[in-house]
């Protein structure tokens, strides 16, 4: 997938580009969040059998935004994989093609995410540490299902955002999309992955709750970013769309 080199800044130091990834400029990390590898396995022990495309798809994204801007790090914050309780066949071979893959081109750290329970036996093998959380230039990235707020600067995933989208005639279409709260400076990533739902922040209100990172008054002050192509559409905050 070919992605423009040129971000969308949301505050200094920090693009977003289409597809998911944000880039903390000053230091040239690639950060990323929710791939879920190997989830078409964990679908098809549910009955659901889907084409297992999703790591080959998710490399070709990532390898074209790192040909595109060149990064100096790669970073995912967490839910590499998929199942909770085990680790399935196909994650183990979808976690170490992508692993392969991507440490051809840049250094890859990797954070624990709440399905991550097993990743760490599958990273050993192939000498990458499972981080709790890292900081780079006094911003701080974790997965955000556990911790405490504080003051840094500080990108999450876990909630898997999107919003929907209406049209005049009633049709609707949601799609996923960054978050960020500009004044506490805190970025929400999309998951990345391409079969896992997103969570409409709009009309769901129990995404309020989905971190302990997040504020008292939740999502509120969170303005809602989601691409078409390589054009970033900002819209107003997830509070204010509420009342419409």
């Amino acid at each position: 997938m070919a992605v423009s080199a040129r971000g969308n800044r949301i505050w200094d130091g920090v693009e977003l580009f289409e597809g998911g990834a944000a880039l903390l400029t000053d230091v040239s990390v690639l950060v990323v969040s929710d791939l879920h590898l190997g989830c078409e396995a964990a679908l098809e022990y549910e009955g659901l059998s889907i084409p297992r495309v999703q790591t080959r798809k998710i490399e070709s994204y990532l390898l074209g935004i790192i040909d595109s801007i060149g990064p100096r790090k790669l970073v995912v914050a967490g839910d590499l994989k998929h199942n909770f309780s085990r680790n399935l066949t196909q994650e183990w071979q979808d976690v170490s093609r992508f692993v392969h893959s991507l440490r051809e081109r840049v250094p890859l750290e990797v954070i624990k995410g709440n399905h991550d329970n097993y990743l760490g036996a599958i990273l050993s093998e192939l000498g990458i540490p499972l981080r709790m959380e890292m900081s780079e230039s006094g911003t701080r990235i974790l997965h955000g299902h556990s911790g405490k707020r504080d003051n840094r600067p500080t990108i999450i995933g876990h909630i898997h955002p999107s919003i929907r989208l209406k049209d005049d005639i009633g049709a609707s279409l949601k799609d996923r999309c960054f978050l960020f709260d500009p004044d506490i400076k805190m970025l929400i990533l999309p998951a990345l992955s391409l079969v896992a739902s997103g969570l409409d922040v709009i009309s769901d209100m129990t995404s309020d709750r989905a971190s302990p990172l997040l504020p008292e008054k939740g999502l509120k002050a969170f303005e809602p970013v989601v691409f078409s192509g390589s054009k970033a559409m900002r819209f107003p905050q997830v509070g204010k769309l509420r009342r419409t």
